[in-house]
């Protein structure tokens, strides 16, 4: 089975260093992206081997499209512990691609704040 993996946040600590060991593991027929806002981290991402995307995670069309488009099953949501708006919208996403395709999906939902502390 192959993987098409999301990850949000993925120039921050945390989908940095989930990046850097996801394309060290050598798991067979992975394909990483990472959502991304701006050209300097589109370019952090690609060191790792992920494809940047840029689109608004809080707006459930765009969201909706990137993971049909991109057939993305696994998302990694690193980018905001506080708005659910993201998450149900992802989550909304990762559905209808179950039901298209059949295929498994999965949504993770990561808060670092609890590494760095607050503010």
């Amino acid at each position: 089975m192959s993987y098409n993996v999301l990850i949000t946040g993925g120039s921050g600590y945390l989908g940095g260093t989930l990046l850097n060991r996801l394309q060290s593991a050598g798991l067979p027929a992975l394909k990483l992206y990472a959502l991304v806002r701006k050209d300097s981290q589109a370019e952090a991402v690609k060191q790792y081997g992920a494809e940047p995307l840029t689109f608004d995670a809080y707006e459930e069309s765009a969201v909706r499209e990137a993971v049909l488009k991109h057939e993305i099953n696994v998302v990694f949501s690193l980018h905001d512990a506080f708005k659910a708006d993201s998450a149900v919208a992802f989550i909304k996403a990762l559905a209808e691609l179950k039901n298209n395709t059949g295929r498994n999906v999965h949504f993770l939902h990561v808060c670092d704040m609890f590494l760095r502390g607050p503010g």
